[in-house]
């Protein structure tokens, strides 16, 4: 946005990447540092204190004359999302629209997980959507107005949820942990309204029992994630962080920061480039995964994880091939020579990376690591798998540009190549997690 770009003295975004790898590095903190914050207050009470920093974070935004401030304003935002991003795949809850809960990781039936962790996922992707298209619609506005409408908007989304924790129910677990058994059981009961009171005192019972395993047996400190141990957590902690580091290597954010100006390089004019770039890909990426709902708790995770890669690597290499064979060789952009048919043919290679990684690695890069740790060391092991989420992040979108910028289409072929490679590891070494039905 020109005002944007005149106010705080910046070009395009790929060469002024602190705006976006700095608040990143804040996600890292905000997330490591959550698991034993959440274990010490409670799962909800955190969720207070995330909003309220999220509000904050926003409102120093709107209010930013320069690039100091809106960085700052940046860093406290981004420290809430690093908490967002560990709670919520870990222990939260939302209504439907009849009586039953519909629950995450620590008040969800095995059977289920899936599903109700995807729609963290099905969340994530909606707001990205909702935010490209708000973007572009401010985008052409004159005034300071093109950028502070879209980032003011920010504080409506804390601030109804911190309205709404207040008819939100702590993690049954939790309260147990602390040894508040009366407040758990009837959290659990009222959770649980649609089954029978024996099957509710026997949840509860096996919940009690767990905990009172994993205080006995399990360390609690940060080490504990690399005893090996009877629980093994060494290998859970390994394979959480590698879910994580493999995500971000598959390339996906790479696209989403930096695809307006990939179509650009590949002849599309600025304008269409914002459209398509941003708000046709967070549509695919929204919509892609709704379908997510009707097989992640039928198919093995392993197959999807391995299926996701093999397809994004095939969609890479296509990318490649195309650029490589139709762009101009001579000059020292990547640009394509009046072929509007192998322009667009890329746009929709790229959308089908999206939905490819919306059907697989979206959700399951959040559901993989809430299936394989014990109740104990679950905040902290989520908290860290979680920063590594945010540190290669941070990684990726420092690397992107650099090789962008010297290698052109070669980078294509770079998350091909390491698509395939996920694809060998998660078949080689991460085990299957899903209950069979």
């Amino acid at each position: 946005m020109a005002d944007f770009q005149r106010t705080f003295s910046v070009s395009d975004l790929p060469s002024n990447s602190s705006i976006v790898s700095i608040p990143l590095a804040a996600s890292v903190f905000g997330s490591i540092l959550s698991g034993p914050v959440a274990d010490r207050i409670g799962r909800r009470n955190y969720f207070f204190v995330a909003a309220i920093s999220k509000f904050t974070g926003s409102l120093v935004q709107i209010m930013a004359t320069s690039i100091g401030t809106l960085i700052l304003g940046r860093i406290i935002s981004f420290y809430a999302i690093g908490i967002f991003s560990m709670l919520v795949p870990l222990c939260k809850s939302m209504y439907s629209c009849a009586t039953n809960v519909i629950d995450q990781s620590e008040i969800s039936q095995p059977e289920h997980r899936g599903r109700l962790i995807a729609f963290y996922q099905l969340g994530v992707t909606l707001g990205f959507c909702v935010a490209f298209w708000i973007g572009y619609g401010t985008s052409h506005i004159s005034t300071n107005l093109s950028w502070r409408l879209p980032l003011g908007l920010q504080i409506l989304p804390p601030f109804l949820l911190f309205a709404g924790l207040f008819a939100l129910p702590e993690s049954p677990r939790w309260l147990i942990y602390r040894e508040r058994m009366a407040e758990a059981f009837t959290i659990l009961t009222s959770i649980r309204s649609s089954v029978g009171e024996d099957s509710i005192q026997m949840e509860y019972i096996g919940i009690v029992q767990d905990v009172s395993f994993d205080k006995h047996f399990s360390s609690k400190s940060y080490s504990s994630l690399m005893h090996k141990g009877i629980e093994n957590n060494r290998r859970r902690t390994l394979l959480g962080v590698g879910i994580h580091m493999l995500t971000q290597l598959t390339g996906i954010n790479v696209l989403l920061y930096y695809l307006p100006h990939i179509l650009q390089s590949t002849g599309i004019t600025e304008i269409n480039s914002e459209l398509l770039g941003n708000g046709v890909s967070g549509m695919v990426n929204m919509l892609a995964t709704v379908p997510v709902f009707f097989f992640i708790d039928k198919w093995d995770r392993r197959r999807i994880l391995t299926g996701g890669s093999l397809a994004m690597a095939i969609c890479m290499i296509t990318t490649a091939t195309v650029l490589g064979a139709y762009s101009d060789k001579n000059g020292t952009e990547n640009v394509f020579i009046n072929n509007k048919a192998a322009t667009y043919s890329i746009l929709t290679v790229l959308c089908l990376f999206i939905a490819c990684f919306a059907l697989s690695w979206g959700p399951l890069g959040w559901i993989y690591p809430a299936e394989i740790y014990p109740q104990l060391i679950r905040a902290k092991a989520m908290g860290v798998t979680t920063a590594a989420s945010y540190s290669f992040n941070l990684f990726i979108s420092q690397i992107a540009p650099v090789l962008f910028r010297h290698i052109t289409w070669g980078t294509y072929v770079v998350f091909g190549c390491s698509c395939l490679l996920i694809a060998w590891v998660v078949h080689a070494f991460y085990p299957e997690t899903r209950v069979s039905l």
